[in-house]
């Protein structure tokens, strides 16, 4: 096998497991987000400093989940694109 057929392998090796995980990591942000905003409506109206901490820190984690599953997308979609043209 050449390098260039072990590197098309490697490519869409990557980009099997960028879709997995992107699968994976779909599910974990759809029971985090259900999960933060039942603690957030928990404490929606309370004036305490801590409570607005963790609610600031609960959608930053959100969004967080969210980029990383489209860094994984780009990275899918990069690896494939590259493996075909080489």
């Amino acid at each position: 096998m050449s390098q260039v057929e072990q590197m098309k392998m490697q490519l869409h090796g990557l980009a099997d497991q960028s879709r997995q995980g992107v699968a994976s990591l779909a599910g974990f942000k759809q029971r985090f987000e259900q999960s933060s905003q039942q603690v957030q409506a928990l404490i929606r109206g309370s004036a305490t400093g801590a409570d607005r901490d963790i609610s600031t820190l609960l959608e930053a984690a959100g969004k967080s989940v969210e980029q990383a599953v489209q860094a994984l997308q780009i990275a899918e979609a990069g690896c494939r694109s590259y493996a075909d043209q080489i």
